[in-house]
């Protein structure tokens, strides 16, 4: 693809931001995310030849009703002291965008929509922070040949998480299809109407959160270097027979293991023998959690902020080799259990009583020292359908880096697809995995 210039650009704005004052950034682990955006893409196929498939002025004005509900996401950041935030600017309104391509969007779909196919940073509408007038949300409409349309959205990571996210385009799929919203749905839940966090005692939370004067901060280890993004397709009877093996092996029936957690710890080990690992190198497993729907406020999964954690769950490489996927799997899932409401409200008070947000370092550096992230998109199970077209795809996108990353996609029937980057050498190594590609279908 050769990028073209949008051939529509503005900037949408709503009622109840114009209508809205200056308000404090959320507060909690918001403090200390980084100025980055969560990135996706949904391509849809025009199935039916409907000439007004995906029809940009339509588009709009219902994108427009859905920001209306989450109106943050129309302004802009105003920099306070010792790194908070304000939202404000509300008249700047959220970056939208229609673009064609003349690429084939069969060749798309028959790479399973590949990251060595698909020209994903060309479809991004915005792909970082640049300074106080960045927007905070934006949209990309990029139409085709041969019948297809990706949708992708950039929301700044710093005032929401992935979930609230995907509350927002759940009110959008459902006003596009014309379906009434309940009252408890339209109301944002912000930091304000919250009841007062509380610290838990003897929790030290400056062990995982500790604060280090400006350039004191331990320096990332791993070295720049070309990395890739495949897609590894797992058939869901065969990471069936892998749990039982696993749980086999333990031998221990009261110990309960998810899918998810046995498919992470095989996913580990492979990408430590792929990346050569010294015995003792630091291959940390760091897992994003949430529990808002655990939270005993059920308002909680309204609310308008970063309410997810970054469990470390710490390992050398010849500890996680030693002691076997069950043990690892079990150790993870003892990890993000260990995370309950208590223990996330107990961290927010930590961070919100901090003088100087800047000081606190988050487990999430852990990566640029040979940690593992893995994330769980299977659970933003989400109705994308706008009533134009078939939904084909969800696929995620993060910026290229050596950094190891594994990110596990919503379900499909019989399919599981995992997006794994890793530095090009070692993503060569596992591909060459005998044992770990006997799990995988096929590598896109």
């Amino acid at each position: 693809m050769v990028p073209l210039p949008p051939k529509h650009r503005s900037f949408i704005t709503c009622e109840a931001g114009l209508k809205s004052p200056n308000f404090p950034a959320p507060e909690g682990f918001s403090l200390v995310t980084s100025h980055i955006y969560i990135k996706f893409i949904v391509f849809f196929e025009n199935t039916r030849n409907d000439p007004q498939f995906m029809n940009p002025v339509w588009f709009r004005s219902m994108l427009q009703e859905a920001l209306n509900l989450h109106h943050p996401y129309t302004g802009r950041l105003i920099k306070k002291e010792n790194g908070r935030y304000d939202i404000g600017h509300f008249d700047r309104g959220a970056l939208f965008e229609v673009c064609d391509s003349a690429d084939d969007f069969q060749q798309w779909k028959k790479s399973n929509f590949s990251y060595n196919v698909v020209p994903y940073e060309d479809l991004i509408p915005i792909k970082e922070y640049v300074g106080r007038d960045s927007a905070l949300f934006g949209a990309r409409l990029t139409f085709t040949r041969n019948g297809g349309c990706a949708l992708a959205m950039s929301a700044h990571h710093k005032i929401a998480d992935g979930i609230c996210l995907t509350q927002m385009l759940n009110k959008f799929t459902q006003i596009c299809r014309g379906e009434g919203l309940d009252e408890d749905e339209i109301c944002l839940y912000t930091d304000k109407m919250r009841t007062p966090v509380k610290p838990l005692p003897n929790v030290d939370h400056s062990i995982l959160y500790p604060r280090y004067a400006p350039g004191e901060a331990p320096a990332p280890t791993i070295q720049p270097a070309p990395s890739k993004k495949l897609i590894f397709e797992f058939e869901k009877t065969a990471l069936d027979k892998l749990k039982k093996s696993v749980m086999e092996s333990g031998n221990d029936p009261k110990v309960k293991l998810t899918q998810f957690e046995v498919l992470t710890a095989m996913i580990h080990r492979a990408i430590i023998k792929a990346r050569r690992d010294k015995p003792d190198q630091l291959a940390d497993l760091l897992c994003i959690v949430s529990q808002r729907h655990f939270h005993p406020d059920e308002n909680m999964m309204n609310y308008f902020g970063n309410y997810i954690v970054p469990v470390p769950i710490p390992f050398t490489a010849k500890e996680a080799l030693d002691k076997g996927l069950f043990q690892v799997a079990k150790e993870l899932g003892a990890g993000i259990r260990s995370m309950d409401v208590p223990y996330m409200e107990s961290l927010e008070y930590y961070i919100n009583t901090c003088e100087n947000v800047e000081e606190i370092t988050s487990p999430i550096s852990r990566l640029g020292r040979g940690g593992i992230g893995i994330s769980d998109w299977s659970r933003f199970v989400n109705n994308y359908d706008i009533g134009h077209g078939q939904v084909l795809c969800l696929r995620s996108f993060v910026d290229t880096s050596p950094i190891p990353l594994i990110t596990v996609m919503p379900y499909k029937a019989d399919t599981v697809d995992v997006v794994i980057q890793l530095d090009t050498k070692s993503l060569k190594r596992l591909v060459q995995d005998r044992e770990f590609m006997a799990y995988v279908k096929s590598i896109n």
